[in-house]
């Protein structure tokens, strides 16, 4: 069930990336999609299977519209960000359908390869990402 507060964050979160730069907006599709994971992840942990749904749900949709995007402009850089989205795709449904934490961290472990590089091409698109605590990796090979 939702409440006035959800719809409210939903309001906030539909507008926070207006004016943003295509470099920062991306940036906060990464750290939001890794977010979810990380909730999902805990969800499932907690065996909370709505919270863990709800939060793979919402990661999806995020990715689905930056695979979108990545065909925006064809060619290497977009073929490759397609790549990494389906992966990161392929393991959210995994993680959904069988209660996968392994696959779901896989998929943040992945975004957060990404978004590191994307912090290190565009450092300086939004002055608060040093105030944003990194989230571990936990970082294992599952490719």
């Amino acid at each position: 069930m939702r409440t006035s507060s959800d719809d409210a964050a939903g309001a906030y979160r539909a507008v926070e990336g207006t004016g943003a730069t295509p470099e920062g907006f991306m940036k906060m599709a990464l750290d939001a999609t890794r977010n979810l994971l990380l909730r999902a992840e805990m969800a499932i942990e907690a065996g909370d299977r709505a919270a863990k749904a709800q939060a793979l749900g919402s990661a999806g949709k995020v990715v689905e519209f930056m695979l979108g995007l990545s065909g925006a402009a064809p060619g290497d850089l977009s073929e490759c960000l397609a790549s990494v989205y389906q992966y990161v795709l392929a393991a959210i449904l995994k993680g959904n359908a069988g209660d996968d934490k392994e696959a779901v961290g896989a998929a943040r472990v992945a975004l957060d390869e990404l978004a590191a590089t994307w912090r290190k091409i565009f450092p300086d698109v939004l002055a608060s990402d040093d105030s944003e605590p990194e989230l571990s990796s936990g970082r294992r090979d599952h490719a």
